[in-house]
């Protein structure tokens, strides 16, 4: 039985621009949706509900006189780092809970532009860092929804929204989508804006997207770029190379388990091969971890001083040591990175995509946000990757399958994907109790449009290091170009 709940991004846009769906009704269903479980999972920090509602109502208004964008009518979450006009975003940071900001970041506002709702802020941690955020994995309670999009997976995965924005610095889409079982998706360095969003480290942050779908994130990515990425398109079996790399070092039950994919695969047709990276793994590893502790004391170290018992423990020490680090060894880290980026770049050229686990484990306890280490090189090199939920292991908990390609490669990336996908399939959601308003899809005609007024907004005070979101570009290798056709 369909809920609005269960609706993806493609099937809203398309009922609302029948006149099948009202805008309105679904985020009221959602509205209910969040009430009736978000005691329980936290995964949000604002839900802006009568904003929402006036919004869909306006999307209602639009699609009464034919005008719909290509994400018409489709409620988004947004990370609690990326502002929101009017809404706080206080980034898991106590002195900022005040701060309400006076303009959408861009890619909030091109999502406005094409046609979606802001329902509110979801929870991150603290600066999008490691300190664990209070939301709660939808699937276990007593396991972490990864970090630091911690509320855009759990809001997902919970059928709360069925798409969230949100950012990587290390591996903080792919690990939260592979742990609450949705669709992840980190893009090319840079090619989603980070203008508006609050920074962690210039050179190694990343905007990306959550959702219950590979069609959908091609869907919302061809909103924000100007481009038309088709799932669909691709009919022809990938050219895949199975990282061993990983593999090695991967829990017993997701190296058995992407060795199932991988041979699942082949049956469909698809070549994988085995082998490894064209550099060492470790090295990857290191050169993010001086490069990340570099950028992010130079961000916050100012402000650490200003508010020391504000910090979480664990970035506090990130700040702490990034500070000791000489300017020589960054500048060397910066070398290798452009070294490293092109012996993969090359490596990538004659296949569509590497194949590896998402995370070495399975969601593991609340108190930590989860291991980098399988996503972190592809933040380093500025590489598009994509994590498919794939499976549950014996204790019933999602287990993830990533793909990995060439900078500038998205749309080639997200047609593999979708392929994969149709042949591995998905899992099903976390059984949640769902209230009354995700009952079956009416097929009456939308209700009345509501109104509702926004709060006025407040002057935020200084950012980290009173330093812009949008940075100067630091090197991540070549810079590709942004895409601009299909």
């Amino acid at each position: 039985m369909t809920t609005l709940a269960d609706l993806t991004a493609r099937e809203i846009v398309q009922r609302v621009r029948a006149r099948e769906l009202s805008a309105v009704d679904l985020v009221a269903a959602l509205l209910e949706r969040i009430t009736g479980l978000d005691a329980e999972i936290q995964a949000w920090a604002t839900v802006a509900a009568d904003a929402a509602l006036a919004e869909a109502a306006a999307r209602d208004r639009d699609a009464a006189a034919g005008t719909i964008g290509p994400l018409h009518g489709v409620p988004v979450g947004v990370k609690d780092v990326i502002d929101v006009a009017g809404l706080p975003t206080a980034a898991g940071f106590a002195p900022y809970r005040d701060r309400v900001a006076t303009e959408d970041a861009a890619v909030v506002a091109r999502l406005r532009a094409a046609g979606a709702v802001i329902l509110g802020k979801v929870h991150t941690t603290q600066f999008a860092h490691a300190d664990p955020a209070p939301t709660r994995n939808p699937w276990r309670a007593d396991r972490t929804p990864g970090g630091s999009s911690a509320g855009s997976g759990a809001a997902v995965a919970a059928r709360m929204v069925p798409l969230a924005l949100g950012t990587q610095t290390a591996g903080s889409v792919l690990r939260p989508a592979a742990y609450c079982g949705t669709v992840g998706f980190k893009p090319t360095y840079n090619w989603i804006s980070r203008q508006g969003v609050i920074p962690l480290a210039w050179s190694l942050d990343h905007v990306g997207l959550l959702a219950r779908t590979v069609d959908d994130v091609a869907l919302t990515f061809g909103a924000l770029t100007d481009t038309e990425p088709d799932r669909a398109a691709r009919t022809t079996p990938p050219r895949l190379v199975l990282l061993t790399d990983f593999l090695e070092r991967a829990e017993p039950d997701v190296r058995d388990h992407l060795t199932d994919v991988a041979a699942r695969l082949r049956a469909a047709g698809a070549t994988v091969e085995e082998r490894s990276l064209p550099v060492e793994l470790d090295l990857l590893l290191a050169v993010h971890h001086v490069i990340m502790q570099a950028e992010v004391a130079a961000l916050h170290a100012e402000q650490l001083a200003r508010y020391p018992n504000d910090y979480g423990a664990i970035l506090r020490q990130e700040i702490e040591v990034g500070q000791l680090i000489p300017a020589a060894y960054v500048l060397k880290a910066r070398r290798l990175r452009r070294q490293l980026g092109h012996a993969v770049d090359a490596a990538l050229a004659g296949i569509d995509a590497y194949l590896l686990p998402t995370a070495s484990n399975a969601a593991p306890r609340h108190t930590t946000t989860g291991d980098r280490t399988f996503q972190a090189p592809w933040s380093l090199l500025g590489t598009p990757t994509i994590t498919l939920p794939t499976g549950l292991n014996a204790d019933g908990l999602p287990l993830a399958t990533q793909l990995v390609a060439r900078r500038g490669h998205d749309a080639a990336l997200l047609a593999v994907a979708g392929w994969c996908a149709r042949v591995l399939g998905t899992i099903a959601p976390p059984d949640l109790a769902p209230p009354a308003a995700s009952a079956k899809v009416a097929e009456a005609e939308p209700a009345a449009p509501a109104e509702a007024a926004t709060s006025e907004p407040g002057e935020p005070p200084a950012e980290p290091g009173s330093a812009p979101a949008q940075q100067a570009e630091e090197e991540t290798g070549e810079e590709p170009e942004r895409p601009s056709t299909a």
